[in-house]
């Protein structure tokens, strides 16, 4: 008999800021902090307009840092996201994420090996979304709808390994 116990302790948190400068901006930050050695955190900002440019502007900073403890790898990932274009129902963004995984115990297979060391991501996202419910938090009527696209792949290959995908949701 095979018994799978899990356990897990967390603390979260978030703040949100309003108008903290005056022009309409919207600053937020949140972190996740787990007993199993994870840690995410993140920074974000949303303006509505920026001068002369029409569309709002939105840009946020990521990282995480993983210590699987059932298997030997360590992740740290290290991530900037950039709103290319925003309107009701699209949005365009760009990604760019570094990421380290290490293997200090020398545990893994050898397909995990081959992963091993740094590596960046680049990509380029596409979100279209239609919400026609009477309530986000609680609705009674209507729908919504969210399709998104992502290419990845985008960075030069400099000697860096870096992924190449298609994801489609």
């Amino acid at each position: 008999v095979n018994l799978l116990q899990t356990r897990s302790c967390s603390l979260e948190g978030s703040v949100k800021l309003k108008n903290l400068f005056g022009f309409c901006e919207t600053w937020d930050a949140s972190g996740a902090l787990e007993l199993d050695k994870t840690a995410e955190l993140s920074a974000g900002v949303q303006m509505p307009r920026i001068r002369a440019i029409p569309i709002p502007l939105m840009a946020r900073i990521s990282f995480l840092s993983d210590d699987w403890l059932k298997s030997s790898l360590k992740e740290h990932l290290m991530g900037v996201s950039v709103g290319l274009l925003s309107t009701m129902n699209h949005n365009l963004s760009y990604n760019l994420t570094w990421r380290k995984l290490t293997d200090p115990a020398r545990m893994s297979s050898n397909s995990v090996q081959e992963q091993l060391g740094h590596s960046l991501l680049s990509s380029v996202k596409y979100a279209y979304t239609v919400d026609q419910r009477d309530s986000s938090i609680r609705p009674t009527r209507g729908y919504a709808f969210l399709s998104s696209s992502q290419v990845g792949g985008l960075a030069p290959a400099a000697g860096i390994k870096y992924s190449r995908f298609l994801r489609q949701v």
